[in-house]
């Protein structure tokens, strides 16, 4: 009776340690580090410095445009930084070499954001899909 009742005992306690170290179900967080981004962020901007060989490495922009999500980013008043990794898609004039993104090309950059990360009166930090630029004449 005592050896059942402690192995009852011991089988409870392995359950709870087991469901305790199972990962979280349900919704990801709506905002930050871990939440799904969920919508696309599609800017116009002018790059205020130029591109460079080594990735990752972050554009300054000057903001001139944008879709509705984008509304968040285009309110900064100053130059905005976004991020260019190697999974960055990069199209100027046929090139595909970040390195050639120069400063004052008009570009059209695409992300993807929390939805409430668009609605924040300061936008956290954008980590770019796709760029296309086109030189200035």
């Amino acid at each position: 009776m005592i050896k059942a009742i402690l192995v009852v005992g011991a089988a409870a306690a392995a359950i709870a340690a087991s469901a305790s170290a199972a990962p979280a179900k349900g919704k990801p967080p709506v905002t930050g580090a871990n939440c799904k981004p969920s919508i696309a962020v599609v800017l116009s901007w002018k790059l205020a410095s130029a591109g460079s060989a080594t990735l990752p490495f972050s554009l300054l922009v000057n903001t001139t445009g944008g879709n509705h999500a984008a509304a968040a980013w285009r309110k900064v008043s100053q130059q905005l930084s976004v991020q260019v990794t190697s999974a960055t898609s990069i199209k100027r004039n046929g090139d595909h070499a970040s390195a050639h993104l120069a400063i004052g090309d008009r570009v059209n950059i695409q992300a993807r954001a929390c939805k409430a990360d668009a609605a924040a009166t300061v936008p956290p930090p954008l980590t770019a899909t796709r760029i296309t630029a086109h030189p200035t004449h």
